[in-house]
């Protein structure tokens, strides 16, 4: 008789734990598909914390999250990331970056401690939080409410909870890293356009001289800019830049630079291209730039073709390159001052070169001379100079052309990636 009772005890044991398996299975799958719906990993968390305690009948716990510098707290209910760390575990290793570390699940029972801040600390169940690959953080839950130890099922119970959780916090990040591109995508996307406004669709022509100019993007927009304005019928102003900066920023500065110079000429066509600098450095260090940690750098050429003179100045750009036809040699034009955007009140100065026939002047942007080979050699200054006096017997637009071969011969090999945008300008004097 007592056989059969303890028998149908036994039964009614098993059947009440199976229950309970079957509720715990049940809240798993509802809470796993919570989980991986949601996708902000704070938000997961703190779900997360909520039913890792619920689920193994725990008193408080932790949620640690990995960094490049360790583990950072996330979710903390009853217990500070300051006690968690005091559990001193193998080879003097806190608990919860053993468990990270490790990938390894902990349990620690009938500890019958008592700390100094008079918490009492009896059992503990640390778990990592892990894909297959990596491992993400650790969850750490201290006593259980009826005092006694954790098990074997509590672990498993939330192993199984901790891969939805692995899930969803793989998922979260996947969904910011694409929303960051998509949105440096659109940031790009409307500098491109910005870009494409303000650079010229075609050089005007001026009679007397020869005019060739190329912008040759890279994959980000950066900030080159360039630009020919019409002053009278026998003068005319060739201005080359390049802002500090990608994407949206750079392209609003190349704008508003590219507006002030043509608003500057259109008020005073005669204004010496030293006072230019200052007048568009005041009002970008003042009204625009202000505190950013933005600049511009310029190169300013006016050529009067009547009085054969060029007169030049060179706001911290790249100096420009004067061919001289009847001394047959290069000559560079760094005379000017410094960046433009950054120093109000400074003053710049100007340098002058008498103009005779088949004179040029070579402009470029720094992405030219920073192009680099595959052994990290810089196509450089003195490549410039070279491919200037070798190809000085074609017109200006085939000259920038001929450039860009140039510089693909040289990178050939290197990623895609690497490059910057550059942009080539050359003025032949007929």
């Amino acid at each position: 008789m007592d056989t059969n009772l303890d028998r149908i005890a036994t039964i009614d044991k098993l059947e009440a734990k199976l229950a309970v398996t079957k509720a715990q299975l049940t809240d798993l799958a509802t809470m796993g598909a919570v989980i991986t719906s949601i996708h902000e990993i704070d938000a997961v968390l703190s779900v997360v914390m909520d039913m890792a305690i619920r689920l193994v009948e725990g008193e408080v716990g932790l949620i640690m999250i990995g960094g490049d510098d360790g583990l950072h707290p996330k979710v903390s209910w009853g217990v500070t990331e300051t006690f968690v760390k005091s559990l001193i575990y193998e080879g003097g290793i806190d608990l919860p970056t053993y468990c990270f570390k490790s990938r390894e699940p902990v349990i620690l029972s009938d500890l019958a401690i008592k700390s100094d801040e008079g918490v009492k600390l009896d059992s503990v169940i640390a778990m990592p939080i892990q894909t297959k690959d990596k491992c993400l953080g650790v969850i750490v839950i201290i006593n259980k409410t009826d005092g006694g130890n954790y098990t074997v099922e509590d672990r498993e119970i939330l192993e199984m909870l901790l891969n939805f959780v692995a899930v969803a916090i793989d998922n979260s990040l996947l969904l910011q890293e694409k929303l960051t591109r998509q949105k440096i995508d659109q940031e790009m996307s409307i500098a491109r356009d910005i870009q494409e406004t303000i650079l010229p669709q075609d050089v005007i022509k001026v009679p007397g001289a020869e005019i060739g100019a190329v912008y040759f993007p890279a994959r980000d927009v950066g900030g080159d800019f360039y630009d020919v304005i019409k002053i009278d019928d026998t003068k005319f102003l060739v201005i080359i830049g390049d802002v500090s900066n990608k994407g949206v920023p750079a392209a609003l500065i190349m704008s508003a630079s590219s507006g002030i110079i043509k608003s500057i000429i259109a008020s005073n066509p005669s204004i010496p291209v030293s006072e230019l600098a200052e007048a568009l450095n005041a009002l970008l260090a003042n009204e625009i730039i202000k505190d950013r940690e933005m600049f511009v750098t310029l190169f300013f050429s006016k050529f009067d073709l009547q009085e054969r003179k060029l007169t030049y100045c060179n706001a911290g750009h790249m100096p420009g390159l004067f061919w001289s036809a009847s001394e047959s040699r290069i000559e560079a034009l760094p005379i000017g001052g410094p960046i433009i955007g950054q120093f109000d009140g400074v003053k710049f100065k100007q340098g002058e070169r008498e103009l005779g026939n088949d004179d040029r002047l070579f402009l470029f942007t720094d992405g030219l001379t920073e192009a680099q080979d595959i052994d990290d050699h810089l196509f450089g200054r003195e490549r410039a100079e070279q491919v200037f006096s070798s190809e000085i017997g074609l017109d200006p637009k085939e000259f920038c052309l001929k450039v860009k071969e140039w510089v693909d011969r040289f990178i050939e090999g290197t990623p895609e990636d690497s490059h910057d945008d550059f942009t080539i300008l050359q003025v032949k004097v007929d």
